[in-house]
């Protein structure tokens, strides 16, 4: 029974020293590049503009300002 702490010692030593640089390399990694996505050379905000929502209430774009937005404008020819 004393050997049990030595091995569970030594287990995670190893996982430790394996998943300390394993997770800097991911970290490092940008996923974007990876499907071929390129980072604009400028940053131009997006202009503001108006909608009406499903509810009929004016929104606009920069109500949402710091969030996540995600357009999808549906239209048929």
């Amino acid at each position: 029974m004393k050997r049990f702490p030595k091995v569970l010692t030594a287990i995670l030593m190893i996982a430790i020293f394996t998943i300390i640089p394993l997770s800097k390399t991911l970290a490092a990694k940008d996923p974007f590049l990876d499907v071929g996505f390129i980072q604009a050379r400028e940053q131009i905000p997006a202009l503001n503009f108006t909608l009406e929502d499903l509810d009929g209430k004016q929104v606009q774009f920069t109500d949402f300002r710091g969030k996540v937005v995600l357009l999808f404008f549906w239209t048929t020819w």
